[in-house]
């Protein structure tokens, strides 16, 4: 036998209008107007036949004959809210292949990869380290790390974090200068950027208002593993995310030449094959990475 239950919609404003006393506050939980809550409590009143809340100035009230009804909505919304958090909790077991490419791997995910195994012991995490972009509606992939500009289509593509460039080079280069580096000297050293990103090094030089960056000769790599590990060779000076060669600038490989930074149109970002169930495995290692990286999203 079918159940007539009034919609979803209105019986949420409703129990959360009951909860705050406030349709202001309700509509704040809800992600909506607070003439939407309105809207769905008056469409509940009139399909019950019952007025549910005393309108006050800054407040309403439950009518007495709407007590039970909200009562026993919130304690229905909390099961279901339970039911569906302890099949996540489930969900949090097996096996969660990820593909990235090795440079990046090897500095910003490997180092790391203990704390997300004892956060989530019973997700068997698989890294394959891939030069390739790989098929993620194809091969058996759940999920990758990829950077550039996140316009993939057929994918779920959910950022990461953005890249903040600035110069660096080998001690060896840095000894040499007087740091900071003035922007016309920069110009006449060998400046290595990744393929299809010349435009960085042009945006980097308009930012320290050096007006010839049109002459600059730049050495461009496959990627920007090649273009960094130039300037750690001490044979040329990178234009390279912070955060990215932090490790580097710690240990003393490479040297910060100008504090200047720049964002980049291209960034971090977590990928897999678009659907509307993602896979809770995935979600976890997204939160528990982002959060390790730090949220430059926004």
């Amino acid at each position: 036998m079918a159940h007539r239950i009034p919609p979803l919609k209105q019986l949420y404003a409703f129990e959360a209008a009951a909860r705050h006393q406030s349709f202001k506050k309700a509509a704040e939980e809800l992600h909506v107007t607070q003439a939407a809550v309105s809207h769905q409590v008056r469409a509940l009143e009139e399909q019950l036949g019952r007025q549910l809340f005393h309108r006050k100035t800054r407040q309403v009230l439950l009518t007495e004959a709407a007590k039970p009804l909200a009562q026993r909505l919130s304690g229905a919304f909390e099961e279901i809210a339970s039911a569906v958090e302890a099949l996540q909790e489930r969900s949090l077991d097996g096996p969660l292949t990820l593909s990235v490419a090795p440079f990046y791997g090897n500095r910003m995910l490997m180092p790391r990869l203990a704390r997300f195994r004892a956060a989530f012991p019973q997700i068997r995490l698989d890294i394959q380290m891939m030069g390739k972009v790989v098929d993620l509606n194809v091969d058996p992939i759940d999920a990758a790390i990829r950077y550039g500009t996140g316009d993939w289509t057929g994918l779920t593509v959910l950022p990461l974090t953005k890249d903040r460039l600035g110069p660096v080079a080998a001690p060896r280069i840095a000894r040499d200068l007087s740091l900071p580096v003035a922007p016309e000297t920069l110009a006449t050293l060998p400046l290595a950027i990744n393929e299809g990103a010349q435009e960085d090094w042009r945006n980097w030089f308009r930012a320290v208002d050096y007006d010839n960056s049109d002459d600059i000769t730049m050495i461009e790599y496959s990627d920007r593993a090649r273009a960094i590990d130039l300037a750690l060779s001490g044979n040329g000076v990178a234009l390279a995310d912070t955060r990215l060669v932090a490790r580097d600038e710690a240990d003393g490989h490479l040297v910060r030449l100008h504090p200047q930074v720049i964002p980049s149109r291209k960034n971090m970002y977590l990928v897999f094959a678009k659907t509307d169930y993602p896979d809770p495995k995935v979600m976890a290692f997204y939160d528990w990475f982002r959060a390790e990286l730090g949220d430059q999203s926004s």
